[in-house]
């Protein structure tokens, strides 16, 4: 049997158990990514008073955060490691990381010690999310890959919640509420790892590796007959090579542009709107991490209501164009209308969260590991996602400031341009994907003029 027909093995797949076990522990990184955004924001209110932060203190620590530059050093190592080594080697060592990082932060007595062990936490989770899309998408069956990769903004939006939820409980205990969070991170980041020991390596990086191996234990686990490839097919006739990712310059000047537009919304919103909810009067700290929740709990129907059962059905180009211009919408009023009135956050927050969760958020991470091959997918798809951070990074350095001095109209007209780009980007330049396999889907964006 060639390469491709085992590789059409687990294309036409149907769902099983494996394939919802695989991708929940491989989801859980998205749960610790933003998870560590979210404490940061929970925990901004304790940190100012206790550590005695100014607006340049805290934008330094969100803009070194796993919101940001930290992560950006992650995901660029991460990509490299993953192409050579394999998937699941990043998952033997990043979640160690992350645990030293947020132990760290539980125990924090001053400043330094408090950003040091966010930029280790921030790194760990750059290693690990473009790792994780990566292999969910390499294994998952053509006709549902939209559905299991939506797993992985659910767990990025729980996490969040479980934060914010900690947040209240413990807000009447003061500043140990920022040790309970990064402690409760601490310990997830422990069983996660754990538990992953026994999760597949990518089926395809073991083709493209020669490594008939790790095929045969993953068709095992899906209950179905090993059998060895007769030939390993073109790919793994080439040696890696970083530098081969800007053979892809298309995919990367789509993929890159469609995150940062996303992105630097919506991380300013993960690190700072409990922030904005009290400099407008939210009068305790509870309300303003209900409204965080609010903002979570409208993406997560936005992704389970619509993305989940349409991703693999629906024109994908389409419903990416209408889910930018709800969010478009979302922060075209605050630009007009103050965002201190009640209903104007609530229309923000509220179309924001159900607008990018229905298809915007979900279908970017989708298209970003459709548009590179298996043998630089990780390398790709982390050197993309990472100038995402590294744009939130450089902002979030003066959010505060921008905040202090202009207000939050400023912050509304950039997200709402932002999203513009984004209906313009995806709508006309996005790949037609739903249905197809990763070859197939590289075979058309790129015009067979590239290796696939």
């Amino acid at each position: 049997m060639s390469s491709w027909d085992v590789i059409r093995r687990f294309d036409e797949a149907r769902l099983t158990s494996a394939h919802y076990r695989w991708t929940v522990l491989a989801a859980m990184g998205d749960f610790l990514d933003a998870g560590a955004i979210v404490a940061g924001a929970v925990s901004t209110i304790y940190w100012t008073s206790v550590f005695h932060l100014t607006p340049l203190l805290l934008g330094i620590i969100a803009a070194f955060s796993p919101n940001a530059f930290a992560a950006f050093i992650g995901a660029i190592a991460a990509g490299p490691l993953g192409d050579r080594y394999g998937r699941k080697t990043i998952y033997m060592y990043d979640l160690l990381a992350y645990f030293v990082g947020t132990v760290l932060m539980a125990a924090a007595v001053h400043y330094v010690m408090l950003l040091i062990g966010y930029i280790i936490t921030g790194i760990a989770v750059g290693l690990d999310v473009p790792t994780s899309w990566s292999l969910i998408a390499e294994y998952a069956p053509r006709y549902r890959r939209g559905f299991l990769m939506a797993f992985t903004n659910v767990f990025w939006y729980i996490g969040p919640i479980v934060m914010l939820l900690l947040g209240i409980a413990f807000e009447p205990y003061g500043a140990l509420t920022f040790r309970v969070v990064f402690g409760v991170l601490a310990a997830v980041a422990i069983i996660t790892w754990v538990l992953r020991r026994g999760l597949i390596e990518s089926p395809r990086w073991g083709l493209v590796a020669g490594k008939t191996s790790i095929v045969e234990d993953a068709l095992r686990q899906l209950g179905e007959q090993p059998v060895q490839p007769t030939s390993q097919g073109q790919q793994t006739q080439e040696s890696y090579k970083w530098s081969d990712i800007f053979k892809y310059k298309k995919g990367l000047a789509f993929i890159i542009p469609i995150y940062i537009f996303w992105g630097v919304p919506a991380g300013t919103f993960g690190f700072f709107l409990p922030y904005f909810f009290k400099d407008i009067g939210f009068t305790t700290t509870t309300m303003a991490y209900v409204g965080d929740i609010l903002w979570f709990i409208t993406a997560i129907i936005g992704v389970v209501a619509v993305y989940m059962p349409f991703s693999d059905r629906l024109n994908r180009n389409v419903m990416y164009a209408i889910s930018s211009a709800i969010c478009g919408l979302a922060f075209a009023l605050p630009i007009f209308l103050p965002f201190s009135i009640l209903w104007v956050a609530l229309f923000n927050v509220i179309g924001f969260g159900f607008g990018h969760g229905m298809w915007l958020w979900p279908q970017t991470r989708v298209w970003s590991t459709e548009l590179f091959p298996t043998r630089v997918r990780n390398s790709a798809q982390g050197f993309a996602w990472s100038w995402m951070r590294f744009a939130l990074g450089v902002w979030s350095l003066f959010v505060p400031t921008i905040i202090a001095i202009i207000g939050y109209r400023a912050i509304a007209a950039v997200a709402t341009t932002f999203f513009i780009l984004n209906i313009i980007l995806g709508y006309l330049f996005g790949p037609r994907s739903q249905g197809k396999s990763l070859e197939e889907v590289l075979k058309e964006f790129y015009g067979g003029s590239v290796p696939v």
